[in-house]
C-alpha cells in the first residue's frame, strides 16, 4: 500500500470518527439491495405471541417450511432493529386483505424511489438495534411482569436512603447509618438483580422505543405516500400517555444519570426504585405500547422489503380474484440463482404435473405457492403479470420421518392430506400443493389412494400435484389439466425446466441411467421391463362420489 493510499485511509477513518453519521450512511448504502445476513432465534417471537389472535389467517408451519420460507425470510431480513425483524416475520406469515397488501406494496415502491427519506428513517431506527430489544415482544405481548409487595416498597426505601444521606451530610448523624443503607442496597441489588435488572433494561427499551417513534413521526415524507408514517403521527397521544407512565425510567436514560448510575444505585437504590414505581404503571399501558411497537416495526420491515425488491426487479402487483382463477405469467422462484420463468392458467381447474427427478416439478409448485403467499401478505409476486385466487395455500412437499415419534413418511403425509380434505370440505382453503403423493408406499396402493384423494380434493378446491406416475394422467377424473416437464438433450444439464401442457408417456428415469454411464445391457433390460409394466391395465374408472 502506497503512502498516498495510507493517507487516504487515515483521512477516511478520521472523518468517520468525527462524523459517525457519515459512516452509518455508507454502511446503509453498501447493504442496500443485498440479501440479509441475520441469524437470530427470536425472529418469530412476536408472531408466536400473537398467533392465536389471527388464527386461520396465517401460513401454517408445514407450508412455511416446505415452501422454504425460512430461507426466503433470511434473504428479506435487512431490517435495522429486532422490532423490524419480528414485524417482518409476522407480516410474511399473516394473510391480509387485498387492499392492505396493495397499500404495503405501494409504500415499499415509494421507499425504493426515495433514498433520502429511506435513509433518514433507517438512521432513526438504528437506535433500537440492541440485543435486549429482541425480548421487547415478550415483555409487551407476553405475560406481564409480576408486581409484588416488595416492588411497591422499593420507592419508599429509596426515599429513606435520600433522607439518611441528607442527615449524614447536614447533621451529626453518624456515617455508619449511611454505610448501613449502602449495605442493605447492595444486598437488594444482588438479591433482585437477575429478574429485575432484565426488566429494567426492557423498560429502558420501551422508553427508547418512544423516542424513536417520535423521531420517525417527525420525518417528512414529501411526495412519498407512506401510511406507516401517517399512523405514527396519529399515535402521538398514545406515546404521551405511555411516556407519563415510564417517566422515571426515561430519567434513568439521561446522560448525567448514566454517568453516575453506579453511585446512585448504591446510595439511593435508584434503578430498583424507578422499576418499582414504573412497573405497575407499565402493565396498564401495554396495549398502547403494542400499537407503537407494531408501527415502528412496520416502517423498518417496509424498508427491508423495498431492498429485497431492488435485488429482483421483475415483480408485479397481482390481481386478487374472488374466483378460482390462477393465472401466472412468467413466474419465477425468488431463491433460484438463474430462474426460468414459467406460466400457467387454471380457471376453476387443477393441474397434474409429471416428469422425472430434477426436471423442475417441485420447484414449479413451490414457485406458485411462494408467489401466492407473497401476494396475499406483502402485496407483490415475482412474475410479469398475475391473477391469483383469494385463498390461503397449503403444501406438503416432503414427508417427515421421525424416529422419535415413530412416524413414517407415509403416515406424516397421510396426516397432512387428511387436514387438506377437512379444510377443503369446510371451504377454509381452496388451493393445495402436493409433491409426489403417497410416494412412501407401494405402487398399486399409491395409485389407488392417490387417485381417490385427488378426485376428492379436485371437487372442492384447486390442486397442483406432481407425480412420477404417468398412469394417473388416464385414471384421475375431474377438473385436472395435464402438464409435464421433460429432458432436453440440447441443454447443458439435460433439463430446460420448462412447463409444457399436455400428457406424456416418457419415462426419463431410465434414460438418465444411460446418460450417467450405467451399462448398456442394464439400461436395455430396464426399458424392456418398463414396457411390460406399462402394458398392465389401469384401475377401472368409477363414478366419483362425496
Amino acid at each position: 500500500m502506497t503512502f498516498l493510499e495510507l493517507l487516504k485511509d487515515g483521512g477516511r477513518a478520521l472523518l468517520d470518527a468525527l462524523f459517525p453519521r457519515r459512516q452509518a450512511l455508507a454502511n446503509l448504502r453498501a447493504k442496500w439491495g443485498q440479501p440479509g445476513d441475520k441469524v437470530h432465534s427470536g425472529t418469530s417471537r412476536y408472531f408466536d405471541l400473537t398467533r392465536d389472535a389471527s388464527a386461520g389467517d396465517f401460513v401454517d408451519d408445514q407450508t412455511w417450511t416446505d415452501l422454504e420460507f425460512p430461507r426466503l425470510f433470511a434473504d428479506l431480513d435487512t431490517t435495522e432493529s429486532p422490532l423490524g425483524s419480528q414485524c417482518l416475520y409476522r407480516q410474511l406469515r399473516r394473510y391480509v386483505e387485498p387492499a392492505q397488501a396493495a397499500a404495503h406494496y405501494a409504500s415499499c415502491q415509494a421507499l425504493r424511489g426515495d433514498a433520502p427519506l429511506r435513509e433518514r428513517l433507517q438512521l432513526a431506527l438504528a437506535g433500537l438495534d440492541t440485543a435486549s430489544n429482541w425480548q421487547l415482544a415478550r415483555f409487551i405481548f407476553g405475560a406481564p411482569p409480576e408486581v409484588g409487595p416488595l416492588h411497591r416498597l422499593l420507592p419508599w426505601w429509596s426515599l429513606v436512603c435520600v433522607a439518611v444521606l441528607v442527615l449524614v451530610v447536614a447533621t451529626p448523624l453518624p456515617i455508619w447509618a449511611l454505610l448501613l443503607t449502602v449495605g442493605i442496597n447492595l444486598l437488594l441489588i444482588v438479591w433482585l438483580s437477575a429478574p429485575l435488572f432484565r426488566d429494567i433494561e426492557l423498560l429502558k427499551g420501551c422508553s427508547q422505543l418512544l423516542r424513536v417513534a417520535d423521531g420517525l413521526a417527525r420525518v417528512r415524507s414529501g411526495a412519498s405516500d407512506l401510511p406507516q408514517l401517517d399512523r405514527l403521527r396519529a399515535e402521538a397521544p398514545l406515546r404521551r400517555k405511555v411516556r407519563g407512565s415510564l417517566g422515571w425510567i426515561a430519567v434513568l436514560y439521561s446522560p448525567w444519570v448514566q454517568s453516575v448510575a453506579i453511585w446512585l444505585n448504591l446510595l439511593l437504590l435508584l434503578e430498583l426504585a424507578a422499576y418499582g414505581r414504573t412497573v405497575t404503571r407499565f402493565v396498564r399501558v401495554r396495549a398502547e405500547l403494542a400499537a407503537i411497537f407494531e408501527s415502528v416495526g412496520a416502517v423498518d420491515a417496509a424498508i427491508a422489503v423495498a431492498s429485497f425488491l431492488e435485488q429482483r426487479p421483475q415483480h408485479c402487483e397481482p390481481v386478487i380474484s374472488k374466483e378460482s382463477l390462477l393465472d401466472l405469467v412468467d413466474g419465477t422462484h425468488p431463491l433460484t440463482k438463474r430462474p426460468v420463468p414459467n406460466s400457467i392458467r387454471l380457471d376453476r381447474r387443477s393441474a397434474l404435473i409429471t416428469g422425472s427427478n430434477m426436471a423442475g416439478k417441485t420447484t414449479f409448485i413451490k414457485l406458485v405457492g411462494i408467489n401466492l403467499i407473497l401476494a396475499r401478505t406483502l402485496g407483490f409476486c415475482f412474475a410479469r403479470k398475475a391473477t391469483l385466487p383469494d385463498t390461503p395455500v397449503m403444501a406438503v412437499i416432503r414427508g417427515e420421518h421421525s424416529v422419535e415419534s415413530g412416524k413414517s413418511h407415509y403416515f406424516a403425509e397421510m396426516s397432512a392430506i387428511q387436514t387438506f380434505i377437512e379444510r377443503a370440505d369446510r371451504g377454509i382453503c381452496r388451493l393445495f400443493l402436493i409433491d409426489e403423493l403417497f410416494n412412501g408406499t407401494n405402487t398399486v396402493e399409491r395409485l389407488a389412494a392417490g387417485r381417490a384423494v385427488l378426485e376428492r380434493l379436485g371437487r372442492k378446491a384447486q390442486v397442483l400435484v406432481t407425480t412420477h406416475d404417468v398412469e394417473l394422467q388416464d385414471d384421475v377424473t375431474g377438473p385436472y389439466d395435464l402438464y409435464y416437464f421433460q429432458e432436453d438433450p440440447d441443454v447443458d444439464g439435460w433439463f430446460d425446466y420448462r412447463l409444457r401442457a399436455g400428457r406424456t408417456d416418457r419415462r426419463n428415469a431410465i434414460q438418465l441411467l444411460a446418460r450417467n454411464g450405467f451399462p448398456a445391457d442394464l439400461v436395455g433390460d430396464a426399458l424392456k421391463y418398463a414396457a411390460v409394466y406399462a402394458d398392465k391395465q389401469p384401475i377401472a374408472s368409477e363414478t366419483p362420489s362425496d
